[in-house]
C-alpha cells in the first residue's frame, strides 16, 4: 500500500521513473508494478508531447490519412471505377455539363432532378483546376478529402484525452472503408468531411462566449448542413443537427434562440433555392426524386420479393426497367407513382417491411465489404475473414468503450460523453436510414467512420486497464 500511495503522486512517479529508466536500476518489485509505472509514464509523456506539439501531431495525422487515400486513387483505374460504381456517371455527367454548358443536366440533356448539385459541383471545380482526366481529379479529391481525418483529430482533441484522440485518428486514417471513400467518384467521402466539420463547428460554437462568434458559428453550422444535404439529399439531417446544436449549446443559455434561428436560416435557404430551381426547370417539387426511386426500386422490391419467395436482386432489376423506355414518366409523376406503389406494398406487408428495412440497414452496418480493396487491386485470399475480424473488432471495442469513465490516476482530462452521445445518435440514425436500400456494402455506413474510431479508442484503453489490473 505504501508503494501504491507513492506511485499515485505524479511528481514522485516521474522522478522515480527518470532515475530508474535512465539510470542503473530497472526493477523495483515482483508484482508487475514496474511495467505499469513505465507504461503510465510513457503515456503521460506522450500526452504532454501531443499537447505541446499540436502542429506536428496534426501533420503526422494528415500524412497518415493522405498516404492510403492517395495510394488507392493512384492505383485505381477510373474506367473500372465507373463500371464498379454504377451511380458514378450520374455525378460525372452533370459535373461536365456544368463546365461545358453552365447547366445542371443529366445524360438525356434534361434538367437533372435525380442528383443534388453538391458533389457534381465539387467535381466540376476539380475538373476546372486539373483538367478532364478523371484519374487526376480523383487524386486531387483524395488529397482534399484526407482533411476529414485531420478535422476528426481536432474534434477528438476537444472530446478525449490527447493520447486517445491521436489513436482515434490513426484508426480513422488506416480504415480501408473510410480510405476508399475519398478515392472514388461517389458522394460519401465529401459527405463524411462535411459532417465531421459540422460536429467540429458545433463544438467550437458551444465553447464561444462572444455574440459575434456565436452568430458566426451558427451560420457555419447551417451552411455546412445545407452543403451536406445537397451532397446527399437526406433532409432530416437539418432537424438532427438543429436539435443537437440546441441541446448541446444549452436550452437555457443566453442567445440560444438567436443561434438556432441563424442556423436554420442558413441551412434552409440553399435548400429552398434548389427546390425552386427544380420547380421552374423540371416542374418537380422537391430536392431530389432519389427518395422515391430508392424506396420503390430497393425497399419495396425487397419486401415484394420476400413475400413471393423471389430473389430481391432480380425483383429490383424489374423495378428499374419500369423507369425506362416507353414507360418512363415525367419526374413529378414518376415520383408520385413510385411512392404510391411502394406505400401499397408496405400497407399490405407492414411487419415484413420493418424486417426488410432493419435487415438491409444491419447488412450495411456489419458487412466487412471486401470490395473496398478492389479499386486499388489489393484483394487477397481470406480478405473477407480479415476485414470481418477487423470491423467486428472495432465495433466490439466501440461497444466496450461507451461506458468507460476516465481514471484520474491516469490523466486529469475529461471525456465529453454528452457530445459523443450526440454524435453516436446522429451517425447511427444516418446509418439506419440506409435500410431503404440494399446491397450497397460499406458506403452507406460512412457516418460510422466518424464515431466508431472515437469509441474504439476508449474501448481499447479500457481493456488495457483491465489487463494491467490483472
Amino acid at each position: 500500500m505504501l508503494v501504491l500511495r507513492r506511485l499515485s503522486k505524479p511528481f514522485r512517479l516521474q522522478g522515480f521513473l527518470h532515475d530508474k529508466i535512465y539510470g542503473q536500476e530497472t526493477l523495483f518489485g515482483r508484482d508487475g508494478l514496474t511495467v505499469m509505472a513505465i507504461s503510465a509514464s510513457l503515456t503521460a509523456n506522450f500526452s504532454d508531447w501531443l499537447k505541446s506539439h499540436v502542429v506536428v501531431a496534426s501533420l503526422v495525422v494528415l500524412f497518415c490519412a493522405f498516404l492510403p487515400r492517395i495510394l488507392i486513387a493512384w492505383r485505381a483505374d477510373p474506367s473500372y471505377l465507373v463500371k464498379a460504381y454504377s451511380d458514378a456517371n450520374t455525378y460525372i455527367i452533370p459535373a461536365r455539363s456544368l463546365i461545358e454548358q453552365g447547366a445542371f443536366l443529366n445524360s438525356a440533356r434534361e434538367p437533372d432532378v435525380h442528383r443534388t448539385p453538391g458533389y457534381p459541383l465539387f467535381l466540376a471545380l476539380l475538373m476546372s483546376l486539373v483538367g478532364p482526366s478523371l484519374h487526376a481529379v480523383l487524386l486531387v479529391q483524395a488529397g482534399l478529402l484526407s482533411l476529414q481525418v485531420l478535422a476528426l483529430y481536432w474534434l477528438a482533441r476537444s472530446l478525449l484525452p490527447p493520447t486517445m484522440a491521436f489513436f482515434s485518428s490513426m484508426l480513422a486514417s488506416f480504415s480501408p472503408w473510410g480510405a476508399v471513400l475519398a478515392a472514388i467518384p461517389m458522394t460519401e467521402g465529401l459527405f463524411l468531411l462535411l459532417l465531421t466539420l459540422n460536429f467540429l463547428t458545433i463544438k467550437f460554437t458551444e465553447a464561444s462566449r462572444s455574440r459575434v462568434l456565436i452568430i458566426l458559428g451558427g451560420s457555419c453550422v447551417g451552411l455546412l448542413t445545407a452543403a451536406a444535404v445537397l451532397v446527399r439529399p437526406i433532409w432530416p439531417l437539418v432537424v438532427l443537427i438543429a436539435g443537437a446544436l440546441f441541446l448541446y449549446y444549452g436550452p437555457r443559455r443566453k442567445g440560444v434562440w438567436l443561434l438556432l434561428a441563424v442556423m436554420l436560416t442558413c441551412s434552409l435557404t440553399p435548400l429552398a433555392i434548389w427546390r425552386e430551381r427544380n420547380r421552374r426547370q423540371a416542374q418537380f417539387h422537391g430536392l431530389s426524386d432519389i427518395a422515391g426511386v430508392t424506396v420503390w426500386r430497393y425497399l419495396a422490391s425487397r419486401v415484394e420479393a420476400e413475400a413471393t419467395g423471389r430473389d430481391h436482386h432480380l425483383e429490383k432489376k424489374t423495378q428499374v426497367r419500369l423507369d425506362k423506355g416507353p414507360l418512363k414518366l415525367p419526374a413529378q409523376e414518376a415520383y408520385d407513382e413510385h411512392w404510391r406503389g411502394a406505400k401499397a406494398i408496405f400497407r399490405e406487408h407492414p411487419l415484413l417491411t420493418i424486417y426488410c428495412f432493419l435487415r438491409s440497414a444491419a447488412e450495411h452496418a456489419l458487412h466487412p465489404s471486401p470490395d473496398v480493396l478492389r479499386p486499388a487491386r489489393l484483394n487477397f485470399s481470406g480478405d473477407y475473414v480479415v476485414l470481418a475480424f477487423l470491423w467486428g473488432g472495432l465495433l466490439v471495442l466501440a461497444g466496450l468503450g461507451w461506458p468507460y469513465a476516465a481514471n484520474p490516476l491516469w490523466y486529469a482530462d475529461k471525456i465529453d460523453k454528452g457530445f459523443l452521445l450526440t454524435m453516436l445518435v446522429i451517425c447511427s440514425l444516418l446509418t439506419l436510414s440506409s435500410g431503404v436500400s440494399f446491397g450497397i456494402g460499406s458506403r452507406l455506413r460512412a457516418p460510422l467512420e466518424i464515431i466508431v474510431p472515437l469509441l474504439a479508442s476508449l474501448g481499447l484503453l479500457r481493456q488495457l486497464r483491465r489487463l494491467r489490473g490483472l
